[in-house]
């Protein structure tokens, strides 16, 4: 009798194991999905925005920033979109 008794002891401590680990796992995502919408980023598109990028893309060519949106330094004529700044070397999008 103790030796059946043993088996049903085994099987509600694995069972009770998996529903713990479960009832874990759904309280770690709901901490994290409440975190992620208690500190809500908007994160821009990584493409430019705007009127701006609309007559660019149907014009064909893209103007050349006057200045470094980083460092501020005045960027050479030559200077297009997408590429580094000559002074800070920062990206320029």
């Amino acid at each position: 009798m103790n030796e059946n008794e043993k088996k049903i002891g085994d099987w509600k401590g694995i069972i009770g194991d998996i529903l713990l680990i479960a009832v874990l796992f759904a309280g770690v995502k709901l901490v994290f999905w409440g975190l992620g919408a208690a500190i809500h980023q908007d994160i821009p598109d990584t493409a430019p925005s705007g009127s701006f990028s609309q007559s660019a893309v149907q014009s064909g060519e893209a103007e050349a920033p006057s200045f470094c949106v980083h460092c501020g330094r005045e960027l050479p004529d030559s200077f297009q979109w997408g590429q580094f700044c000559p002074y800070c070397g920062k990206k320029v999008e």
